[in-house]
């Protein structure tokens, strides 16, 4: 099949360019149990009894999961897979009928939910759309999760009853879309000369209608992760894109339901993982601003809990491919990554400075009593050992000289000592 060519001198911004656009909803959401106390029987049934979730085929399901395993493997690492920190549940596909009647909008939602080993899951929505011209402004409204009519409010509908069901509320914590482009009739090159600003627009999911500047749309587009001819890979607080062009033979067919694609899968990977990586640090913060550990013990259990579960930040587990480097260090700083981790670090030194405080006081407090008590025990025996040689048959007057002499002792100590440790 010959691709369209535009005629010599044609306007660029005027022939609005086909574009085969697909949309990636990521949801990160907290669980209230861990991952290991979830059941596959109790999610399967919590997918299978809602009406409005088709299961996927088994040549669907089949094909996403070797897409998937070939890509983790690439991205992420043997080592990381083994140690089955998150966990894969195929939900199913959701059919958006109250877009059906609207002109390129998907009408198909296909949902998988990964869960992490510490308590935080991550919903993954496929939404794939046919060709159609370029229109940024539209693809916003699109992913607007503000509003009743986008597909965020519409998949999520689906999805909340599913998330309370699985322990967890019905908000979801971090919202973030990515936009696979794919061009059907222009290079990569041609459509940016045109286009630059629309894709800076869509990356920020800006709806101003004010032009930008062009050194904020070239400072954003000089962000490109992609290392591939004809490639754009960007990454912004509101929005990722993975961008194109028809020199790969397979980015110009239309996309298929239930597979995002291919060459945009060590993207989503990566961004799966950070989204994760930022559900777990704020999960761990409200923990620790809610309540803290009331004992040694208990500071020591935290501090290995807040170890282990940051072990994708630590990066120890994660291969360390060039792209997923690059996009995952950035990312972190993009995404507000780094600050959630300093603020969880900052607050676990201020639990652990407290607490040993609170014992560092009471040891002092029960050294002081112990001063005083031994203190004025040994002087009591003293008082009795003279009392002895002037009352050596009256036992109630040794007594008595006894126990005097111990009290005036220990209130003379804690006098003492109070005016002492007041001076400190």
């Amino acid at each position: 099949m010959d691709k369209p060519t535009l005629p010599p001198g044609t306007d660029l911004r005027a022939a609005l360019p086909v574009v085969t656009p697909g949309f990636v909803l990521l949801f990160s959401v907290s669980l209230v149990k861990r991952t290991g106390e979830l059941e596959v029987d109790s999610c399967t049934d919590s997918f299978a009894h809602d009406a409005s979730i088709l299961p996927f085929t088994a040549e669907q399901l089949a094909t996403y999961r070797t897409l998937r395993a070939e890509t983790e493997a690439h991205v992420l690492g043997v080592p990381f897979l083994a140690a089955e920190r998150q966990r894969h549940w195929p939900v199913g596909r959701i059919a958006l009928e109250m877009h059906s009647t609207t002109p390129g909008i998907p009408n198909v939602a296909d949902v998988h939910l990964y869960t992490h080993l510490a308590g935080v899951a991550l919903w993954e929505v496929w939404l794939p759309a046919p060709c159609q011209e370029l229109d940024v402004s539209r693809w916003i409204a699109w992913l607007d999760d503000d509003t009743p009519e986008g597909l965020p409010a519409s998949v999520w509908r689906v999805l909340k009853p599913l998330n309370r069901a699985l322990g967890g509320s019905d908000h979801y914590r971090q919202y973030l879309p990515c936009c696979a482009l794919r061009l059907a009739d222009q290079t990569l090159d041609v459509f940016l000369d045109a286009f630059s600003s629309d894709i800076v627009q869509l990356l920020w999911r800006d709806r101003s209608t004010r032009a930008l500047k062009p050194a904020v749309v070239e400072t954003e587009l000089a962000r490109d992760y992609c290392a591939r001819s004809g490639g754009l890979t960007l990454l912004g607080r509101r929005a990722a894109l993975d961008i194109h062009d028809t020199r790969d033979e397979a980015s110009a067919l239309a996309f298929e339901a239930g597979v995002p694609p291919r060459s945009a899968m060590p993207f989503l990977l990566t961004l799966e993982l950070l989204l994760i990586e930022r559900a777990v640090l704020v999960q761990l913060y409200e923990r620790l601003a809610r309540t803290g550990p009331t004992t040694i013990g208990g500071l020591l259990d935290l501090r290995r809990e807040v170890t282990d579960s940051l072990e994708e930040y630590y990066g120890a587990t994660m291969a360390t491919t060039r792209f997923g480097d690059t996009v995952a260090e950035d990312g972190e700083h993009i995404l507000g990554i780094v600050d959630a981790y300093d603020a969880v670090m900052e607050r676990l030194e201020t639990v652990s400075f407290m607490l040993t405080t609170r014992y560092q006081s009471r040891m002092t407090e029960l050294q002081f009593w112990l001063t005083v008590v031994f203190g004025a025990t040994e002087i009591g025996f003293i008082a009795s050992g003279i009392a002895t040689w002037f009352y050596r048959s009256e036992l109630g007057a040794v007594l008595a000289w006894t126990v005097g002499a111990a009290l005036v002792a220990g209130g003379a100590l804690v006098a003492l000592l109070r005016r002492g440790m007041e001076k400190l």
